[in-house]
């Protein structure tokens, strides 16, 4: 079901009980007294604003693209931020990197490669959307690790999906290792609005040259 369809159906639902609480009310003005009228009223009116407010909550997370992990994650705690695309987590009392699928951010960490252009950048923008002892949700893929021995996941916090937050931002390209390639549709289309928004690495006051994929 498309947000639009499912917007457009619960639109309808709520004008439906606007009018009968409506109709309702004038109802009672007609054959009631004042004080049972009023208090009726108010409940009434009550009840539909939570529908409002309610109908409003669940169209704005179905735009979203009901970006909640599925169900079959696991929880993580937050250790450290390592880089733009790599987490130190707490996961069943063992410590554990994490590198986030499907996203590649600038390196700062590489013992092999010099810091790149907006790396440091990346891992800040990371610094700010998770903080050590959040609570995150892991979601896998069809290979769990890398050769480095890290876990290849979705990292969410609360309805937040970090890598696709990431790549929206202007951090973190997409990238396909085989075969993991869950998220690669999601993280390729906010890659795209930020390159059309001029954010992160393809902002154009930069100090630097950006390796750009």
């Amino acid at each position: 079901m498309s947000s639009r369809y499912f917007d457009r159906n619960l639109q309808r639902h709520v004008r439906r009980a606007a009018r009968r609480g409506i109709r309702r009310n004038q109802r009672a003005v007609g054959g009631r007294g004042r004080r049972r009228q009023s208090s009726q009223g108010i409940f009434g009116w009550l009840g539909i604003v939570l529908l409002v407010v309610l109908a409003g909550a669940v169209v704005s997370w179905f735009q979203q693209g009901g970006a909640a992990p599925d169900g079959d994650g696991e929880a993580a705690t937050l250790v450290r931020v390592i880089d733009g695309d790599t987490l130190l987590v707490d996961l069943d009392g063992e410590e554990e990197r994490v590198r986030l699928l499907n996203i590649d951010t600038p390196e700062t960490v590489h013992p092999q490669e010099p810091v790149q252009c907006m790396g440091p950048e990346s891992t800040e923008r990371m610094e700010e959307l998770v903080s050590p002892g959040d609570q995150l949700v892991l979601e896998f893929d069809e290979e769990r690790t890398d050769h480095y021995d890290r876990l290849l996941a979705g990292v969410f916090l609360d309805e937040v999906f970090i890598n696709e937050q990431m790549a929206r931002d202007g951090f973190g390209a997409p990238v396909y290792y085989a075969p993991n390639d869950r998220f690669l549709d999601q993280i390729e289309e906010a890659w795209n609005q930020a390159e059309a928004e001029g954010v992160g690495v393809f902002a154009d006051d930069l100090d630097c040259e950006p390796e750009l994929p």
